[in-house]
């Protein structure tokens, strides 16, 4: 999945492909700008592309990650302070 800034990290990436964390790295270098969409769609767009079960994400800055790309795009949601789709309904 191209996922554009989701899951940004400094650099370039050490490795083209990795299976490491990338979202406390990510969330590290995301935070002090406070960038993300703040939007009333953005914790259903999540939940979408999780729903995909995405296996490679292949991000805009740093490595590419490879494993359970749902998992990783729902605690993203999470960490964004998103509530979970269910209870945004």
């Amino acid at each position: 999945m191209l996922c554009g800034d989701l899951f940004t990290q400094g650099g370039s990436g050490a490795v083209a492909l990795t299976e490491s964390d990338i979202l406390e790295p990510s969330e590290a270098f995301r935070a002090p700008m406070d960038y993300y969409a703040h939007s009333p769609d953005t914790a259903a767009t999540l939940e979408r592309l999780a729903r995909e079960e995405p296996q490679v994400l292949a991000c805009m800055h740093g490595s590419a990650w490879r494993g359970n790309g749902a998992a990783l795009l729902r605690e993203l949601s999470r960490r964004l302070g998103m509530k979970p789709l269910a209870a945004a309904a």
